[in-house]
């Protein structure tokens, strides 16, 4: 199913020229303002496949750092699929800073429960908010399942060290960095 998706998306991205065309061509219709040409034709698809092509095209805006368009195509994707782990998951890591961030994240998390990322994005907002013994049981709970993960070789260092920290009860420099961004 889910290759089958892919390929539709693939495919259709390659004929209207998702790929070698930078920007995009938007209507002004205030009612939808990023409804446009790139997502017009993807109208009669079915349910499931049209919230994961939300969820694609959010991917590739927030890669861009097209957040308000990347925002508008992962709200997209959860009101058509409320169990798309990795749309709560962006959506939390915009509002990183706030509230609604951190809950989007324990959707992802209660979602995927072993999708790692989650657990460090919701340790690094507790820590922001000097809520220093939910976040040791958030990184601890990251570590334990990041560890043998390659792609979260970067964070586990520094997850390790802020963790470190906040168990000797110092603040030092990396929880510093963490809460003075």
């Amino acid at each position: 199913m889910y290759i089958k998706v892919l390929i539709l998306v693939l495919s259709i991205c390659f004929a209207t020229g998702c790929f070698h065309r930078r920007h995009y061509s938007w209507s002004k219709n205030p009612d939808s303002p990023y409804q446009g040409v790139a997502t017009s034709s993807f109208k009669d698809l079915k349910g499931n496949e049209s919230a994961l092509f939300y969820q694609s095209m959010g991917t590739q805006f927030f890669n861009q750092n097209e957040l308000s368009k990347a925002r508008n195509c992962f709200s997209n994707a959860v009101k058509l699929d409320s169990k798309l782990y990795w749309s709560w998951f962006y959506l939390g890591l915009m509002d990183i800073n706030n509230s609604a961030g951190y809950e989007y994240l324990k959707k992802s998390a209660g979602i995927k429960p072993d999708f790692a990322p989650n657990y460090y994005w919701m340790a690094y907002y507790q820590c922001r908010m000097y809520q220093d013994q939910k976040a040791i049981v958030l990184f601890k709970k990251y570590l334990k399942l990041a560890k043998n993960q390659r792609q979260e070789k970067d964070r586990l260092g520094l997850a390790e060290e802020v963790l470190k920290e906040l168990l000797s009860g110092q603040e030092g420099e990396f929880l510093k960095e963490i809460r003075q961004l």
